[in-house]
């Protein structure tokens, strides 16, 4: 191992096995000599000299952390074969150790990453490694667990193609109009003329069968990992939901539980993690654990506090229409009255021509280019026939939802299975629709991902949709509405309506679908909301 000044490239990390992998050091000021330090762990599937990890080691370098980033089995300058989610554990155990028995660190080490690096650290913690003191986990996957409606993300397909060699692929020479609306989805792969065979292996196993049940945290593994770690996540992230049952496992089975805190949505404020690190690493911090905080949309601030602590109640509105809800410009309403005798609204799914709720279709761009966001105003979506729209009347009183709404619907349709895709907007008064939360559910998974029932035609099945979390606060004159349609393209696999397994069919089949709301079939939101608290402009 030599010495450039304060870095040092391709320390070369032994694991049990004698696979050795790459690790770059970003120490203090005081270099090799000037230890010991608390150390910091950042493993990683992309690169670990790739700017926005070098860039975050060398901050906290200089206010005194050692900071290790490794290129993970099979990546970059890293021995090894790369297969996703099979080594992390062991190989996150190992660099643990390692780190923490070199003479410049105190023995204290830490874990951070987002993604699936975020998962990477999980997987080495419910290994129990003796000197892994705490964790930053920003976004964590949660294999298996990625959608909670059982249709496929198609970011599964374009992250495969990232990581189908050694070194990251680039994603701009992909014509991924064509790759993402291949038949079968299995020969997806060959469109993007490269072998993908985990591809296949994940096709397979989905949704919910041992191959990712082995993956997944249970209770007794949050049980067993006894450190405090702080959770970050946003409102719009694709992962959001793997992120807080990370943190409600915590919570409610670890007995680190109250050192778990949770920052959700907006920017992630200054200097998080030294704070945290200060507090946990070093202890020259504040005699208290860094605040759980939330950002709430609407009044753009910061409320501190527990997101997930229990709503203070919740409200219910009901769905309308004279059976014309379709587009923005149709009948559908939503109120607080029951429905009496109302006529159903339907519309007509066709595969070959699914809703498109984002314009770029490039998944992981070329770093350092961060990924696309999906257009918030979703007028553009709500205009479409396919889409049914239920809107309330301009709000009397302010409202702060806090939580997770909720959307119980009575369905049908003329087919075996088929899609129920949801988004939930603030409607301002100039008309703007601004996106707040969305939801889905594949109809054969209705009774669970770990069960397949078919639908019967033309009869109606009630079904359940948790949308995702929003902290947001709704304005006098300002409306709700939400939308409901059969597809969420290219977000998820398009539902063929065939029935047959995912990826399998190449002869999609157009469904008509019924969404009902009377008397006996009170589709309906439930909404949590929070009594307004003063928060951090």
């Amino acid at each position: 191992m030599k010495e450039a000044g304060r870095w040092l490239w391709d320390v070369r990390t032994p694991m049990r096995d004698g696979v050795e992998l790459s690790t770059d050091l970003h120490l203090p000021p005081g270099g090799l000599a000037g230890g010991p330090y608390p150390t910091v762990l950042i493993r990683t599937a992309a690169n670990n000299q790739a700017p926005m990890y070098v860039t975050r080691a060398r901050k906290l370098a200089d206010t005194g952390f050692a900071v290790a980033i490794q290129d993970i089995r099979g990546r970059q300058d890293a021995d090894g074969v790369f297969a996703p989610f099979r080594n992390e554990g062991p190989d996150g155990y190992d660099s643990v150790e390692w780190l923490a028995a070199q003479e410049w660190s105190t023995g204290k080490v830490a874990t951070m990453g987002s993604g699936y690096d975020a998962w990477a650290q999980w997987a080495a913690a419910r290994e129990r490694p003796p000197h892994l003191t705490t964790m930053v986990s920003t976004s964590a996957w949660a294999p298996g667990r990625q959608s909670r409606s059982g249709a496929l993300p198609l970011s599964m397909l374009a992250w495969l193609h990232a990581m189908s060699a050694r070194v990251w692929q680039e994603a701009g020479h992909v014509d991924w109009e064509v790759v993402l609306r291949h038949l079968p989805m299995r020969g997806a792969n060959e469109a993007i003329s490269c072998r993908l065979p985990v591809w296949h292996e994940w096709l397979d196993a989905r949704p919910a069968t041992s191959f990712w049940h082995d993956l997944d945290l249970s209770a007794d593994d949050f049980a067993a990992i006894d450190i405090p770690v702080l959770h970050i996540t946003g409102w719009h992230d694709f992962d959001q939901h793997s992120a807080l049952r990370y943190y409600s496992g915590m919570r409610a089975h670890s007995p680190a539980a109250s050192g778990q805190s949770l920052v959700i949505g907006g920017e992630e404020p200054a200097d998080l993690h030294c704070e945290w690190f200060d507090h946990w690493l070093s202890g020259s911090g504040s005699t208290q654990s860094p605040r759980s905080r939330y950002f709430v949309t609407g009044t753009d601030s910061w409320q501190d506090g527990d997101w997930a602590a229990p709503p203070d109640g919740v409200t219910t509105w009901y769905l309308h229409s004279a059976g014309r809800a379709n587009t923005l410009n149709g009948d559908g309403t939503l109120t607080a009255a029951a429905p009496v005798d109302e006529p159903a609204d339907t519309y007509v799914y066709d595969p070959a021509d699914p809703v498109i709720v984002s314009t770029d279709l490039t998944f992981f761009p070329s770093l350092p280019r961060q990924p696309p966001e999906l257009p918030l105003d979703r007028r553009f979506v709500e205009r479409r026939p396919d889409v049914l729209i239920y809107t309330t009347a301009p709000l009397t009183a302010g409202t702060t939802l806090r939580g997770c709404p909720a959307l119980t619907l009575f369905v049908s349709s003329d087919r075996v299975d088929t899609d129920w895709f949801v988004q939930l907007s603030d409607v301002a008064p100039g008309d703007d629709s601004m996106l707040l939360a969305t939801g889905g559910l594949r109809s054969r998974h209705r009774e669970g991902l770990d069960r397949e029932v078919s639908l019967h035609p033309g009869e109606t099945h009630e079904i359940a949709i948790e949308l995702s979390a929003v902290a947001h606060v709704l304005r006098p004159g300002h409306r709700l509405r939400i939308a409901i349609m059969s597809s969420y393209f290219p977000l998820f696999d398009r539902n063929l309506n065939t029935g047959a397994a995912i990826g399998q069919d190449a002869n999609p089949l157009v469904a008509t679908n019924t969404v009902h709301h009377d008397a006996t079939r009170p589709s309906r939101l439930v909404l949590p909301f929070a009594l307004q608290e003063d928060s951090d402009a």
